[in-house]
């Protein structure tokens, strides 16, 4: 004798994409993107655990806005800032010349890897990094940054083809509260702690 078919054992087409999706995203939460593996969260807590150099800062907590120009002659204006640890800074960097230039802040070895990338792979772009930005020619970009609340030194460097080989590099010390940082050589520009 026949019966009817009651599906059992059969997974619904709805039932089925539902399941998929959740599947999917399951998946999607456990993947860790390039940004995450390599310690550059874009949210301030995360990336201030995780990066010596500090974190993107949201805009309103800037209690500083510091004006850096980047140069033909491939050298930034001024080449040396202090900022106090724990401080958000708005960073405007307007691009003078005739070249496309970077403006990228981290420490000695995320500078190096990221030169290291450049040249591996001529004519890439920079990819929406959360501690740097490229600029046109002419063009004014704008990168926030929050300070670690620890003492140190940082860099910001261009990655265009030959710039950061030809010096293309500038310092952040990042000094306490009232303290003063070292200056680094006779020619050496520093901004002023004040807002401006």
């Amino acid at each position: 004798m026949c019966q009817p078919d009651t599906g059992a054992g059969l997974v619904p087409p709805v039932k089925r994409a539902v399941t998929g999706l959740i599947a999917a995203g399951l998946l999607a939460s456990l993947a860790v993107s390039p940004v995450q593996a390599a310690g550059l969260s874009r949210t301030p807590a995360a990336s201030a655990r995780h990066n010596p150099y500090g974190s993107p800062g949201k805009p309103l907590a800037v209690t500083r806005t510091v004006r850096i120009t980047a140069l033909d002659t491939l050298r930034f204006s001024p080449v040396q800032i202090q900022v106090h640890t724990g401080q958000t800074v708005r960073f405007l960097i307007y691009n003078s010349g005739r070249l496309t230039h970077e403006f990228v802040i981290g420490n000695r070895a995320e500078q190096q890897a990221h030169e290291a990338r450049m040249e591996a792979h001529p004519g890439m772009k920079m990819a929406r990094e959360p501690n740097g930005v490229t600029i046109p020619p002419g063009h004014t970009a704008t990168l926030i940054w929050h300070f670690p609340e620890h003492a140190g030194t940082v860099e910001f460097a261009c990655h265009e083809p030959g710039h950061f080989n030809a010096g293309m590099v500038g310092h952040i010390d990042i000094v306490p509260a009232g303290g003063h940082g070292k200056r680094r050589g006779k020619n050496t520009e520093t901004a002023a702690l004040p807002d401006g």
